[in-house]
């Protein structure tokens, strides 16, 4: 296979003005770069991206961590790095994990070897101290407040102040059995973590019987349906974690017309805007775009995004 060495020794010239005709540089004199790049498209001389991009120390592409790419709320967040990345000449990979802590750290020994300028996690397995570790690799970015103590850089949203609006929204609404819907509970859950304690600080403590888990589509929301619909003491109002999972808990209930009960989603998508019930807009599109500036910036950075109760 053909390198750029071979081009310098067929050519006459030296690797160095090789190079500046292979990037596209100046200071090379006409009838050189003539005869350098008949050279290179005789031999049909693709240059080595990945060694290039060693040298200069940048691969120009940023990981993105996430769970799984079938929730709203980190499809939105992707949506806002794509954005951000693609104005400034970046290329994203998705990396996902389904929440394996070894899928992640996998990926965090891939930034290790160069293969990623930075990481961003949307969301993790893996502790806070476990992703510093790494920090000395390539930039990482989590969406989630790390807390004062962390060198990580952060863009997240106000999640326990929206959470806590919402839930302060339905107590005023005259709603005194309020059930939440979740994707996971465990306690290095940021989401879960951060719902238990609005809902302590509205109603008290959560009981164990008004948390539905696993839920992340429509589907689940539907099951969510179902599970409350059976629950004694009723309850008369339900948190769910996204606004399509919000949907098929309604669609529960119409679908078996049952006295409907106030639905609380996220995000303000199509789905609540349609079925109209209130939502939390995160403005995560927002929160992506911050988290990729981070992930090309240098120190260590918190960034807070507002979020915005919208009542239906």
């Amino acid at each position: 296979m053909t390198n750029i060495h071979d081009i310098a020794r067929l050519s006459g010239y030296s690797v160095s003005t090789v190079s500046r005709v292979i990037n596209h540089q100046k200071y090379v004199a006409d009838d050189k770069r003539k005869k350098i790049e008949a050279l290179i498209k005789e031999l049909d001389y693709v240059p080595n991206r990945l060694a290039r991009d060693l040298s200069k120390r940048q691969t120009k592409t940023i990981g993105i961590v996430l769970p799984y790419a079938n929730h709203p709320y980190f499809a939105r967040i992707v949506d806002g790095i794509v954005s951000a990345g693609f104005a400034k000449g970046y290329k994203v990979t998705l990396l996902p994990t389904n929440y394996d802590m070894t899928v992640e750290r996998h990926y965090l020994e891939q930034l290790k070897s160069k293969a990623y300028d930075a990481l961003i996690f949307t969301s993790r397995s893996n502790s806070l101290e476990a992703l510093e570790r790494y920090q000395k690799y390539g930039r990482i970015v989590c969406c989630e407040d790390p807390g004062t103590s962390s060198h990580l850089a952060a863009a997240y949203t106000d999640r326990l102040a929206s959470y806590i609006s919402a839930l302060m929204w339905a107590k005023q609404q005259g709603c005194q059995n309020v059930g939440v819907v979740i994707s996971r509970d465990n306690l290095i859950s940021a989401s879960s973590r951060v719902t238990r304690m609005a809902y302590q600080e509205t109603y008290g403590k959560l009981p164990a019987a008004n948390l539905f888990t696993g839920a992340v589509t429509f589907e689940d929301g539907y099951r969510a349906g179902r599970y409350f619909a059976k629950l004694k003491p009723s309850v008369d109002a339900i948190l769910a974690n996204g606004d399509d999972i919000g949907a098929g808990i309604q669609d529960y209930y119409r679908v078996h017309q049952l006295t409907p009960v106030k639905i609380i989603g996220q995000e303000n998508l199509l789905s609540s805007r349609l079925m109209q019930f209130s939502t939390i807009d995160h403005h995560l599109e927002a929160l992506g775009k911050a988290a990729f500036e981070l992930s090309i910036s240098h120190g260590q950075k918190h960034q807070l995004i507002k979020s915005e109760f919208i009542e239906r």
